[in-house]
C-alpha cells in the first residue's frame, strides 16, 4: 500500500474517530436537556386532571391520595419544572391536613414547605409554591403556638402579596382571602399589623372574582359582622348553609359551615336548611 493511500486512510480514521467523539459529547450534553424536556411535560393535562382528582377527593379516598403523591413523586423526581415540584407540595398540603397527631401533623407541614421551596429555587415567582408554601406556614401556626404564629406571619403575608400580583385568580382568588383572613383575625398596632380595612379591601376582592365560593363568603360574613354591617354579613351567612356542599368536601367546609352558622346566631336565627347536612 502506497503513503499516499496509507495517509489518506489515517486521515479517514482521524475524521471518524473525531466525529464518533463529538457525537458522543452531543448526547452528554443532550441528555440532561432531554431529561428537562421531559419533566416539563409532567404537568400534561391528563397529569393535573390526575392531581385535582386526588386534591377533591383527599378527604373520602386516602388511598387515592397517597398512590398520587407516590406517582407524582416519581415523576418529578429530578424535574427542574417548578410548577410541578408545586404541585406535589400541594398534595402533601392535602395528607398532612388528615394527619390526627400534632406532632406529626406539624412535621407534613414543614415537609411540604421544604418542597415548596425547592419549587420557589427553581422559580422565585411560582405562585403555586408561594402559595401552598404561605398555607403550611399558615397551619403550622395554628399547631406551633403564639410565638412561632408570629414569627411566620410576616413572612407569609409576603408571599400572599406576591401571589396577588402574580395571579390574584388562583385557587378561587386564595391570596386574597387568606389576607383578608389574617388582617382581620391579627391585633392591630402596635402589637401587630391586623387592619380591617385591608380585610375588607380582600375580602370584597376574593367576592368578586368567585362570589361563589363557600370559604370566601364564610370569611367574609364574619368579618362584615365584627365591623357592623351585620345585614350584609346575614346574606354572605345565609348563602353558605344553603350551599349543597358534595361529600368530598364535606370535612373540609364544616369549618366554614360553623362560621357561617354562628354569624346567624348572633344576629338573630333563622329557619335555613343547612346544605346537604
Amino acid at each position: 500500500m502506497s503513503a499516499f493511500v496509507k495517509l489518506n486512510m489515517w486521515r479517514l480514521e482521524q475524521k471518524i474517530m473525531l466525529f464518533t467523539y463529538r457525537m458522543i459529547a452531543v448526547a452528554c450534553l443532550t441528555a440532561p436537556a432531554f431529561a428537562q424536556n421531559v419533566s416539563a411535560t409532567a404537568l400534561t393535562t391528563e397529569n393535573q386532571q390526575k392531581i385535582e382528582l386526588a386534591v377533591w377527593k383527599y378527604a373520602i379516598d386516602t388511598p387515592l391520595l397517597l398512590s398520587t403523591i407516590d406517582w407524582f413523586r416519581d415523576l418529578t423526581r429530578n424535574s427542574r419544572e417548578s410548577a410541578a415540584i408545586a404541585e406535589l407540595s400541594r398534595l402533601e398540603f392535602m395528607r398532612a391536613q388528615l394527619e390526627l397527631d400534632k406532632n406529626r401533623r406539624i412535621r407534613l407541614f414543614e415537609h411540604c414547605i421544604a418542597i415548596a421551596d425547592q419549587s420557589l429555587a427553581l422559580n422565585a415567582n411560582d405562585v403555586r409554591g408561594l402559595f401552598w408554601k404561605a398555607a403550611a406556614m399558615g397551619k403550622m401556626a395554628e399547631d406551633s403556638g403564639i410565638v412561632n404564629a408570629l414569627r411566620m406571619i410576616g413572612p407569609m403575608e409576603k408571599m400572599l402579596l406576591k401571589v396577588v400580583a402574580l395571579d390574584e385568580k388562583y385557587e378561587n382568588a386564595g391570596a386574597h382571602r387568606a389576607l383578608g383572613r389574617i388582617y382581620h383575625k391579627l391585633p392591630g398596632f402596635p402589637i401587630s399589623f391586623g387592619s380591617n380595612q385591608k380585610a375588607l379591601m380582600h375580602m370584597k376582592r376574593a367576592h368578586e372574582l368567585f362570589p361563589r365560593d363557600v370559604i370566601t363568603r364564610a370569611f367574609y360574613a364574619e368579618l362584615l359582622y365584627d365591623i357592623g354591617r351585620k345585614e350584609e354579613a346575614r346574606k354572605h351567612a345565609d348563602f353558605v348553609l344553603a350551599t349543597p356542599i358534595a361529600d368530598e368536601d364535606a370535612l373540609e367546609f364544616s369549618e366554614y359551615v360553623d362560621i357561617a352558622l354562628d354569624v346567624i346566631r348572633k344576629t338573630g336565627g333563622s329557619e335555613f336548611k343547612v346544605g346537604n347536612y
